[in-house]
């Protein structure tokens, strides 16, 4: 199921390829690395589906989707239970 970020956070992928995610609800912020920058990406162009950007992940990496798949499905839910 696709689900788009809070429309309260505000994303920024720095010039050194890290993303910054702030929370203008909560005032928290999160920095990721190129991992999670390549993650956050991907599910922007897929329309915020983890199925789909995956598979571009995969593709572009050539590594096994499923195991892209449990990390992006990992990456969302650390933020779920931050709040964001």
């Amino acid at each position: 199921m696709a689900r788009r970020p809070d429309h309260e956070l505000t994303a920024q992928v720095r010039p050194d390829g890290y993303l910054e995610l702030s929370s203008r609800r909560t005032g928290k912020r999160h920095r990721c690395g190129p991992r999670g920058t390549t993650m956050w990406l991907a599910l922007q162009r897929s329309g915020w589906q983890p199925e789909l950007a995956a598979d571009e992940i995969s593709l572009q990496l050539g590594v096994d989707p499923d195991s892209i798949r449990c990390d992006i499905h990992a990456w969302l839910a650390h933020f779920r239970e931050a709040g964001e």
